[in-house]
């Protein structure tokens, strides 16, 4: 039997630039430019998940936790990146919820399966607790002197692939179907990156060059920043309504983005270096104000400076790991950087179980043109990145 469920991806309001909003109602969002007023609708909501039970709901997220645990022995068991196992069970899971919501054996399940689908975590989440976090604990981990050594591939890779494999798939994919521009170049900016995990593994296990591992690593944190400062961008004019963008006025917007993020995270990053060289002897004052960094800088950014955060929290990171370990104790920032990788394994599990989670309702909908579409994208990024790579050869 069919039940009413939360949509994870409505927003609240003064929600960060990342879903195509409804439109039913007026009402004022922000994005990194400057306030519009737009329409929005009122999240769809049943009864049951308003008044979601603390207690089923903390046991859900406990039990989100236990199966990250199962997952890393189990990736490990089959030879294949931990990300893939994730998505998985998190397929599994949402089929097996949306089951026992469907059926007519039983209704007993239905609160648990509601409550797994209509979890309260909405998409603003994602973009500011999980994102920052993946990406500052990635610069913390980065030798970034031997990174400037290949910095030319690097940039080439990660920024100007970036925007080219932007522009391929958004045209491409306005030629072959009905969307308008400015939504296609938003798809093309989410496709856009490269997932380095799988291929790092595969360089360790023959044995590659260091040097072509550490190009490849320093690409993926980069390029992901550049992508979602693009997302944020194009994701501007489709909340203005705008289908066909002037597309030489948004590259051009682009640069003025990156400048004011890097600003940003380098100045909260020097602040913050400061006051903990004065809390050196108090490891736990240390950490505390290192996790508050990157949300300070990234919504210092996105909402006072009109800028990029991501690219805020990749610079206040770059910025402490230059200067954290000559100024704090080396077993703080051994201990503080170890908190970091525990804090971002958990951040991507949860993106990567929660995300996957919504896959068996969407593909209830999709269609066989839509398949089509994605070939286009897939083939349109490949020729990009090819034209790019061979550009370096």
């Amino acid at each position: 039997m069919r039940a009413d469920h939360a949509e994870i991806a409505d927003f609240d309001r003064g929600a960060s630039p990342g879903v195509i909003l409804p439109r039913t109602e007026q009402a004022e969002v922000d994005f990194p430019f400057h306030p519009v007023p737009l329409p929005i609708s009122q999240p769809r909501v049943c009864s049951y998940v308003k008044g979601m039970d603390i207690v089923l709901v903390t046991t859900i997220i406990a039990s989100l936790f236990v199966v990250i645990g199962v997952a890393e022995p189990l990736a490990a068991r089959l030879r294949l990146p931990l990300s893939v196992i994730l998505a998985v069970l998190g397929v599994l899971i949402g089929t097996g919820a949306l089951f026992f919501l469907r059926t007519e054996f039983t209704d007993a399940l239905n609160p648990v399966a509601e409550a797994i689908l209509g979890l309260p975590i909405r998409s603003n989440v994602f973009l500011y607790v999980f994102l920052p976090t993946l990406l500052f604990q990635a610069t913390l981990e980065m030798n970034l002197r031997r990174m400037l050594d290949d910095w030319v591939p690097i940039f080439v890779l990660a920024i100007v692939a970036v925007v080219v494999a932007t522009l391929s798939v958004g045209y491409a994919l306005s030629w072959a179907s009905a969307l308008p521009l400015a939504a296609c170049l938003l798809i093309g900016a989410i496709v856009s990156t490269t997932d380095p995990s799988a291929v790092v593994s595969i360089f360790r296990s023959i044995s590659a060059p260091r040097r072509l591992a550490r190009i490849i690593e320093g690409e993926s944190l980069l390029n992901d920043a550049a992508a979602i400062a693009l997302f944020g961008l194009f994701m501007g004019f489709v909340m203005l309504g705008m289908p066909d963008p002037d597309l030489g006025a948004a590259l051009a917007r682009f640069p003025v983005l990156i400048a004011g993020g890097a600003l940003t995270g380098w100045l909260a990053a020097r602040v913050a270096v400061w006051v903990m060289a004065l809390f050196g002897r108090h490891e736990l004052a240390l950490i505390s104000i290192s996790v508050a960094l990157p949300y300070l800088a990234y919504i210092g950014a996105e909402q006072s400076v009109g800028a990029s955060g991501v690219i805020a929290v990749v610079a206040a990171g770059l910025t402490l790991n230059l200067s954290g370990p000559g100024r704090l104790p080396p077993q703080a920032w051994a201990n503080l950087r170890e908190i970091w990788d525990v804090l971002a394994h958990w951040a991507g599990a949860l993106i990567f179980i929660l995300a996957a989670l919504l896959i068996p309702r969407l593909l209830e909908e999709v269609r066989i043109g839509d398949f089509l579409l994605v070939g286009v994208v897939i083939l349109a990024a490949i020729a990009a990145r090819a034209v790019v790579l061979f550009g370096l050869l």
